[in-house]
């Protein structure tokens, strides 16, 4: 809280937005929180009539306010369903207590909750992984937690799933495909986030693309929204928590320059769409394991899972390490 006032009315401000001169007061940032995300959706097509969305919740801050503003701006139409659907990865009382979150948040929107749990369909917990010496957890993770939630989206018949992503995100997923020459993944930066055309892929959307880290995580902590925790095995050792920390104290120098990356890069994603060969790329044929959509022969997800179970077999000290996954948003 600061000594001025809202640019809008007279009340004491809770954000000086210092990258468009503004400041407002906690009833007109929410009303613009509000009409930001809508926006957002309408520009960028993501909901239809008759659609059912799914909304990958976390239990963090960024899942929770998309599902209050999902169930603010569709919650009275009864031709759009929204469900929501979570993955405990197994790593207890961290994600117990954010699940709770999450539980408790849907009961208090009317919305439903389906919790898949990595012990259930990959028979491991991440908290075994981890103490089995995996050195790339997060990648570990982040591929099963992927695959898990297209399963569940399947599961309660969702034409779409909504996922957290915030204008920070986009930003640092911009920077990182110039860094790493990747014109493919830039050209897939959009309001949808669709990892391959198939019939099996639950596309995804993006309704708050738009709005900045921070703005999000005022949202949350205005409206008690979110449990904003750190997952015990997170190992900051990728490019993205090192873009992250270069972009945000650029910001701090610069306001708005992540606005105007965001916006270059959407820029660049149209002007390259027609030089991808789309064709070569998004070859998805069904993994010779489990069935799931892949590039051919056996899935990463088998493949880890595979080097797992070997690991655990030869040695209970046994160090096991997983390249690098490349970073997607």
């Amino acid at each position: 809280m600061t000594d001025e006032t809202c640019s809008k009315c007279d009340k004491d401000v809770v954000i000086n937005r210092e990258y468009e001169g503004r400041s407002l007061c906690q009833k007109h940032f929410t009303i613009d929180i509000n009409k930001q995300v809508k926006q957002t959706i309408r520009e960028g097509n993501m909901v239809e009539s008759g659609e059912t969305i799914a909304v990958g919740l976390s239990g963090g801050k960024d899942s929770a306010v998309m599902l209050e503003q999902l169930v603010e701006i569709f919650g009275e139409r009864p031709d759009i369903e929204i469900v929501g659907v979570c993955v405990h990865e197994g790593i207890d009382e961290y994600r117990d207590e954010s699940i709770s979150a999450a539980e408790e948040l849907c009961d208090e929107l009317g919305v439903e909750l389906e919790v898949g749990r990595y012990e259930d369909y990959y028979d491991l917990k991440m908290d075994d992984v981890a103490d089995a010496g995996a050195k790339g957890n997060c990648t570990y993770c982040g591929i099963f937690r992927r695959d898990l939630l297209n399963k569940l989206c399947r599961e309660v018949d969702a034409d779409k799933m909504a996922i957290g992503h915030n204008l920070d995100d986009e930003a640092q997923a911009i920077m990182m495909n110039h860094i790493k020459g990747d014109m493919k993944r830039m050209a897939r930066i959009g309001p949808k986030d669709d990892p391959a055309d198939h019939e099996m892929f639950v596309e995804r959307i993006k309704p708050l693309r738009d709005v900045m880290e921070k703005e999000v995580a005022l949202y949350s902590r205005i409206h008690d929204l979110g449990v904003i925790d750190r997952c015990p095995h997170v190992q900051e050792t990728t490019l993205r928590p090192m873009v992250k920390s270069f972009l945000n104290k650029l910001e701090s120098q610069m306001p708005g320059i992540k606005y105007s990356i965001v916006s270059q890069g959407r820029d660049l994603s149209d002007m390259i769409q027609d030089d991808i060969d789309w064709d070569e790329e998004d070859s998805i044929q069904r993994c010779e394991r489990c069935g799931e959509p892949c590039s051919g022969g056996v899935c990463r997800k088998c493949q880890l899972l595979t080097d797992i179970k070997k690991a655990a077999d030869e040695s209970e000290d046994h160090d096991f390490e997983y390249e690098e996954e490349k970073e997607t948003i």
